[in-house]
């Protein structure tokens, strides 16, 4: 028979796990926190078929076919002010590993975007505790924009009304501290909005 204050230690347990969600890539509940602090600077991104250059006129000398690639910038923390985590010890950073892409079409935007979904997109970074890690992802590359309905949009420029649609990129990292091998999510996400041509500011 168990004792008393084994039951109510096991209640205990079973209610904080329950509370927790039973979670176990739940990136809030890990020793070492790493969060996104922002994507691309805090600002949406503006993703166009071609680049008109600094003279900002279509067919010169300075026009190009651009690929859009973003910095996510993480911040990792103890879990707690409670929790001590001393530099350079176990657990003492997070290591980002990979990424996935999932796109999220807007009213005008083509469902064709979703075929350009990633998972398990590569990525290498090491966050230290209190401190500030960055990567670079791709977001959308020559193969998206080749696409017909996105070549339509530079076709179609030259209206009185350029056409453009916007999507919202959800993006996951995956990622472990160090000295783990458990696994776990850090969300984040960005807007997109498409068009034909973009100019240098």
């Amino acid at each position: 028979m168990k004792s008393p204050s084994l039951l109510i230690l096991m209640a205990v347990i079973t209610m904080m796990a329950a509370a927790s969600g039973c979670s176990t890539d739940n990136n809030e509940l890990q020793r070492l926190v790493c969060e996104v602090s922002s994507v691309n600077g805090g600002a949406p991104l503006v993703s166009a078929y071609l680049n008109a250059g600094n003279d900002k006129m279509v067919g010169t000398d300075d026009d190009f076919l651009p690929i859009d690639i973003v910095s996510v910038l993480f911040h990792a923390r103890a879990l707690n002010t409670q929790l001590v985590i001393p530099d350079n010890g176990t657990y003492s950073s997070f290591h980002v590993t990979s990424y996935d892409l999932i796109w999220h079409p807007g009213p005008n935007a083509p469902a064709e975007l979703t075929n350009f979904n990633v998972t398990g997109a590569p990525s290498d970074a090491m966050v230290p505790v209190d401190d500030d890690g960055m990567v670079s992802i791709l977001v959308a590359d020559r193969g998206m924009k080749e696409q017909s309905w996105f070549r339509a949009l530079y076709d179609d420029w030259f209206d009185s009304a350029p056409p453009s649609f916007s999507a919202f990129l959800e993006i996951n990292f995956h990622g472990h501290e160090s000295s783990s091998e458990h696994e776990v999510v850090i969300p984040a996400g960005l807007t997109v909005t498409f068009f034909g041509v973009v100019t240098e500011s």
